[in-house]
C-alpha cells in the first residue's frame, strides 16, 4: 500500500522520534510512503485568523497528493482533522470551492477532490487490518499495563472524521490489544490534555494535565499511549514543569503508538526515537529484556 506522506510541523521540529518510528512501522507492514515534497502548513494554525487562506493551504497540500495519484496519510492529528475539514468543504461548499479553484489557479496548482486524508491509526485499521498487524507481532507486549489517551482530533470533530466513536474509541483500544498490551480504563478518558491553551492560559492548561496524570496514575497504568504529538508534548516533555507546579510526582511514561507497535513487531527501542523520551520508559525496557 502507497500514500502521499504528510508528517505535519509539530514532528520534524519537535518529535521526529514519532516520524522515526511511523517509517519503522510502515516497512515492517509494507507501507510505502512518499514524501510529500513542497508541501506546506495544513492551515491549522492559520484557520481562526484567515478561514479562506488556511483552506487554500490545505488544499494545496491536498493538489500535490493528488498529482501523485496518492492519498494521504498523517501522524498529527491536528493535520487530519483539519485536512478533512478542508476536502468536506472543497467538496461540498461551490462558493468556497470556486474561490479556492481561482487561488490555485493564481499559483499553477489544481485541485479536483480526488484524495482522501487518512491518519496513521485509520490507514493500520481499516487498510492494514488487525489480523495482518497480529499476523506480524514477534514480542506479544503481555503484562504491560496501558493507559490509552486519544487526544481531542482522532476522532473529533466526527462528522468530518467519520472513525469511530467521538465518546468512546474502542477502534484505537484494538489497536493496542494487538501488541499484548492490556488497556486500563480510568476516569474521563477522553478529556483534553490541555495543550490547547498552553500559550493562552499556561495555570489553567497544566492543572488539565495534572488531573489527567492524576487519575492515570491512580489506575494502575505502566505507560501512557498517545497518537497525538502535541499531547506527547504535555504529557512527556512537560511532566516535570506540570509536577513541580502542582507539588505532585507521576513519573508515568508515555509513548507514541508507533513506538508501542514497534516494540511489538520487534523493533529495538532506539530504531524507534524511545531515547528521545523526557520520562524514561525503564519498566517497559526492562520487561523487554526479560522476554528477549
Amino acid at each position: 500500500m502507497k500514500y502521499a506522506f504528510f508528517p505535519g510541523c509539530l514532528s520534524p521540529s519537535r518529535i521526529p522520534s514519532y516520524e522515526l518510528a511511523t517509517r519503522k512501522i510502515a516497512e515492517k507492514l509494507g507501507i510505502e510512503l512518499v514524501d510529500l515534497e513542497g508541501a506546506n502548513c495544513c492551515g491549522y494554525y492559520l484557520m481562526a485568523l484567515d478561514h479562506l487562506s488556511a483552506l487554500a493551504l490545505g488544499i494545496r497540500d491536498l493538489s500535490l497528493a493528488e498529482s501523485l495519484g496518492l492519498d494521504i496519510l498523517t501522524i498529527c492529528t491536528g493535520c487530519f482533522s483539519t485536512l478533512r475539514e478542508t476536502n468536506d468543504i472543497f467538496r461540498e461548499n461551490k462558493e468556497e470551492r470556486a474561490k479556492l479553484n481561482k487561488l490555485m489557479k493564481n499559483i499553477g496548482k489544481e485541485y479536483k477532490g480526488k484524495v482522501e486524508v487518512k491518519h496513521l491509526a485509520k490507514v493500520l485499521l481499516e487498510d492494514i487490518g488487525l489480523d495482518k498487524i497480529r499476523e506480524s507481532i514477534v514480542r506479544p507486549l503481555e503484562g504491560l499495563k496501558v493507559a490509552i489517551h486519544p487526544g481531542c482530533h482522532l476522532v473529533r470533530p466526527s462528522d468530518h472524521l467519520h472513525f469511530g466513536n467521538p465518546e468512546d474509541p474502542g477502534v484505537l483500544r484494538d489497536l493496542i490489544k494487538v501488541t499484548g498490551a492490556e488497556v486500563i480504563e480510568y476516569p474521563d478518558e477522553m478529556a483534553c490534555c490541555g495543550y490547547v491553551i498552553y500559550g493562552v492560559d499556561r495555570e489553567a492548561s497544566l492543572k488539565i494535565a495534572g488531573e489527567k496524570l492524576r487519575a492515570i496514575k491512580s489506575s494502575d497504568a505502566d505507560v501512557i499511549i498517545t497518537f497525538c504529538g502535541f499531547c506527547t508534548l504535555m504529557f512527556d516533555r512537560n511532566q516535570p514543569i506540570i509536577e513541580k507546579f502542582l507539588s505532585e510526582k507521576y513519573d508515568i511514561p508515555v509513548l507514541l503508538y508507533p513506538q508501542l507497535l514497534g516494540l511489538a513487531l520487534g523493533l529495538g527501542p532506539e530504531e524507534l526515537g524511545i531515547d528521545e523520551n523526557r520520562v524514561k520508559p525503564n519498566m517497559v525496557l526492562e520487561m523487554l529484556k526479560e522476554g528477549a
